[in-house]
This record gives structure tokens, sequence and C-alpha cells, in this order.
């Protein structure tokens, strides 16, 4: 049986940019191990698979990487709700409109902002911020990153440990050159205090930027990581806004996060969120897209 499928840069205005994703827009019928194969065929970072849901939800998601099946994300689920709007599967006419996904038990509202040039997709989480300041020490931060001293902010800013669902360790750095020397040192790290901690992944930022709209540029590193690889960091979002609202005034915030370079493919992901001491964290986390592809695929 043939699958129909669009490959979606997603956070970005141009093809061939931002994070490059696969969304197989029907996906009723496939296997756990099909979808896995579909997925490794791809080679994308992250495939979507979209599934009929229950009445009050527009689709049902799953994600695989060419390794196994994660966890969901902004720009897999901006991707996914991009395709579908695109290909008809979702009525998205001008102005704003409402739908929410679903995956496994968690929901996922979206928002779309159409104009006559654009399509903003938007998608909401609502999390619970655990943040643990007992971080490796300096020389140990500089071991695992191998940077210098003058590379860390230590100033405006502290690593933190922060899981919104996933842990990550972040870490304020002052340049952009500093965010793309950084490399992550699995021996430091085994031999470092953080390394009983199950953490996946290094958030690094910095807020020098190459995009004069955007305040801040992330990147992500971690075990089985390229020195040279710029992963999409939209499933970080959120954890990176528990870590700034640390400092923070309560309230609604808006700001722009850029990934990648504009020689490679660089991303810029509009971040909402609102703050407040006594209840869980509510972030909102879109942009643009642009399809590039559409075509069936033949379930192994």
């Amino acid at each position: 049986m043939q699958y129909p499928y669009s490959v979606v840069d997603v956070f970005t205005e141009r093809a061939f940019s931002g994070a490059q994703i696969t969304v197989f827009t029907q996906a009723d019928g496939l296997t756990e191990g099909q979808m896995q194969m579909l997925a490794r065929e791809t080679n994308h970072s992250e495939t979507v698979f979209v599934m009929p849901s229950a009445a009050d939800c527009a689709a049902r998601l799953r994600v695989y990487s060419p390794l196994g099946e994660g966890a969901v994300g902004s720009h897999t689920t901006v991707a996914a709700a991009f395709a579908l709007a695109e290909s008809g599967g979702i009525a998205v006419g001008t102005g704003l409109s409402k739908c929410e996904f679903v995956q496994g038990e968690q929901r996922l509202p979206i928002l779309f902002n159409r104009s006559d040039k654009s399509l903003l997709t938007q998608v909401g989480f609502t999390v619970t911020p655990q943040i643990d300041r007992y971080v490796p020490a300096q020389q140990e931060l500089l071991g695992i990153l191998g940077l210098e001293s003058q590379d860390l902010e230590t100033l405006k800013a502290r690593a933190l440990f922060v899981s919104c669902g996933s842990p990550y360790l972040i870490v304020p750095l002052r340049s952009l050159d500093a965010v793309y020397r950084a490399a992550f040192h699995a021996e430091a790290w085994a031999q470092s205090s953080a390394s009983s901690v199950p953490v996946s992944e290094i958030l690094v930022y910095c807020s020098e930027t190459e995009n004069p709209e955007a305040d801040f540029h992330l990147r992500l590193l971690g075990a089985g990581r390229s020195p040279h690889d710029d992963p999409p960091v939209g499933a970080a979002v959120p954890a990176f806004v528990a870590f700034l609202g640390e400092k923070l005034a309560q309230g609604t915030h808006t700001l722009w996060v850029e990934r990648g370079t504009k020689r490679t493919r660089q991303s810029l992901l509009k971040v909402e969120f609102e703050t407040c001491a006594s209840a869980p964290l509510n972030v909102r986390v879109g942009g643009e897209a642009v399809l590039v592809a559409q075509g069936q695929m033949r379930a192994p």
C-alpha cells in the first residue's frame, strides 16, 4: 500500500533551510516496525506519522528517528500541522484557527494564523519545570565542552540542569564562536560530578546572533552526535524558557531564538510564554514553514 508524505522545512521562510521533517499525513494502518523502517528510509532527524484520533482532536502523532520512537517536539508538531493544512487534512482559513493533536497521553493545542502571504503555526506546551542548581564546576564544564574559561558566561547567567520531561544541562556561553567550537567530550563527562545525572543532551546558548530578529542562539550537543551536528532545538525550548524564567518578571513574554547558521540550515523560532510562580509554565513555540516535496512511499 502507498502512503502519502510531505517534506517540510520548519521554522524558516526559505526552502532548504530550517529543520527538515518528513510527515506521513495518512499513516493509519502502519505497524511500529513499518514506521521505523520508513523513518530509516527518509533518514531525517525525525519523521512524523499522522493517524486518526478521537472526535475532539484533529490527529494522533507518532514520531520516529532512524534509531527509534521519540518524544514530540515543537518542530515535529509544527511540521505535521503545516503539512495537514497544506494538503487539506485540516481546514485553515484566513486569520486565526485552532485544533488539537495528541501524542500518547499529551494533548497539544495548535494555533494557525494565515495571512495572504504566509501561515504561522504554533504549538502549545504546559510544563512543570524541575531545576537543579548542582551542576559540574567550571573546570569540569570546560573539559566537557572543550572550551576555555573566557568562553563561559558567568556574570549574567550560570549553568543549570532543567527538565520539562526530558532533562538538559543548559550552559550559557559568551559568543557564537564559542557555541560552534563547543563539542561533547564523553570521557570528561564520565569523570565529572554530573555523570550520574540522566541527561541526554547539553544545550549551549549565547545572546550573539546572526539574525537581527533573534534574541538568542541555541545549539544542542550530546553523546552520539558529530561535533559538526546542529540538530533541531524545538524539543529543548520549554526547558530553555524555564531556565530564562528564573530571572524574568511574572507575566507574558515573547522572544525569538535562532538555530543554525546562514551557511547551513538556519531556523528562527517564535517563543511566547507566561510565567507565574504558583502555576505551570505555558509555552507556545512556532514559526513559518515551507513545503518542499510531496509523494507516496510503499510500506515495507
